[in-house]
């Protein structure tokens, strides 16, 4: 949220939450990224935080098995 500011991040966020659950391209994602903000690379670590909120799900849904 700070290299981004708020709305921004919440835009990447919702944005690439979807792209993931729709299987868009890297290149489609890369392309909508770069509306959003000057670099795309700017958005890695929103992508880290999607991919980690994932895998807690994962394990959350191991564990109630």
């Amino acid at each position: 949220m700070q290299i981004l500011g708020v709305e921004v991040f919440e835009a990447v966020y919702s944005y690439l939450k979807q792209a993931k659950q729709q299987n868009a391209s890297e290149e489609e994602i890369r392309r909508h990224l770069e509306k959003l903000v000057s670099r795309a690379s700017d958005c890695f670590e929103v992508d880290q935080l999607l991919y980690f909120e994932e895998q807690l799900q994962a394990s959350e849904s191991c564990l109630q098995l």
